[in-house]
């Protein structure tokens, strides 16, 4: 890979890590999520930084070519992310039937309050 193309790439996956940083900062992000996002920045630097290093782990794990590694890893990667995030949806569904559930009871509960009050 060419210098030129090495010091871009670098330059956007610093920039890629203070967006998370900024995100963090602003609340909008999980720790966990932090933490692996994070790490996924420094692998890529890392591979950027150290020459021939993709080449050498994909070969010694019987990959054909480092891309086919590359896409392995990523669809591995996105297919955790997808089954994480699905959780998170399960979870917080309950969370809102349960919500729901309750502002229910409780309005019987002022409804009825209020019938007996202009009863009296």
């Amino acid at each position: 890979m060419q210098l030129p193309l090495k010091i871009a790439l670098i330059c956007i996956l610093l920039i890629y890590l203070l967006c998370i940083l900024k995100a963090v900062k602003r609340k909008n992000m999980r720790i966990g999520y932090l933490i692996f996002w994070s790490i996924t920045g420094v692998i890529l630097i890392i591979s950027l930084l150290i020459p021939n290093l993709v080449d050498n782990i994909s070969s010694k794990l019987g990959f054909e070519m480092p891309i086919n590694m590359i896409f392995s890893i990523a669809i591995f990667i996105i297919l955790y992310l997808i089954f994480d995030l699905t959780i998170i949806i399960s979870k917080e569904e309950k969370k809102n039937t349960m919500l729901i559930q309750e502002i229910s009871m409780l309005k019987k509960r002022v409804e009825d309050l209020e019938k007996i009050k202009g009863n009296k």
